[in-house]
């Protein structure tokens, strides 16, 4: 049975970034991280962050399981079930829990005008902020992939670790989020995406090809 931790090309690079994003996170006043990427939101960073956060949306979930489908039904099956699962449990735990998105946060203290904006991003407000669902989504997916790596493909792991990160990274830049909302988003879907895998280890039979 495989674990996460088991790739080093994939864990070690996300426990780093955990480890950098929480010292940071202690370190760095609220809300200081947002302002961090004014000078930086510009384009191509602009353009490119748009389209990486897609990770962290349903249409990668639609591209990788559709692809994984064909190449091994087992695994694309796993993909879907991650995705249905993911979507109820982010919008649980962001009603329940209810922190001010960071347009909304900088609204209130009437200091919005020191934020630079990316054009064309829509701005999410309300109490929606905490977890980062898309975060979730993103760690919980590639983490998902790395899981289904070959042993001799192992270093593939690298990629899908960075592409993680860069969903976490593109929450924050776009001003969707807080530093403390993407940790706790990505380490919610590694520990979802570990559960989705054991229990498909343990309950989804292997076929042939599988």
């Amino acid at each position: 049975m495989k674990y996460l931790w088991e790739n080093k090309w994939f864990f070690v690079p996300v426990l780093i970034a955990f480890v950098i994003g929480g010292v940071l996170a202690f370190w760095v006043p609220y809300g200081e991280e947002i302002i961090f990427f004014n000078h930086l939101r510009i384009d191509p960073l602009n353009t490119i962050f748009r389209f990486i956060t897609l990770g962290g949306e349903f249409w990668a979930y639609l591209l990788f399981g559709g692809v994984l489908i064909w190449i091994k039904p087992r695994f694309g099956l796993i993909v879907a079930i991650m995705g249905f699962l993911s979507l109820p449990i982010m919008y649980l735990l962001k009603d329940s829990i209810g922190v001010d998105r960071p347009i909304a946060y900088f609204e209130q203290r009437a200091t919005l005008h020191e934020v630079v904006l990316v054009p064309e991003a829509d701005m999410n407000r309300g109490k929606t902020s905490f977890p980062s669902g898309h975060s979730m989504a993103g760690f919980a997916l590639f983490g998902l992939l790395s899981l289904m790596l070959p042993r001799k493909y192992q270093k593939w792991g690298l990629m899908w670790a960075f592409l993680a990160i860069l969903v976490g990274v593109s929450r924050i830049f776009l001003v969707q989020h807080f530093l403390v909302d993407v940790i706790a988003g990505a380490w919610l879907g590694l520990m979802l995406c570990s559960f989705i895998w054991l229990a498909a280890e343990r309950w989804l039979p292997k076929r042939g090809g599988d």
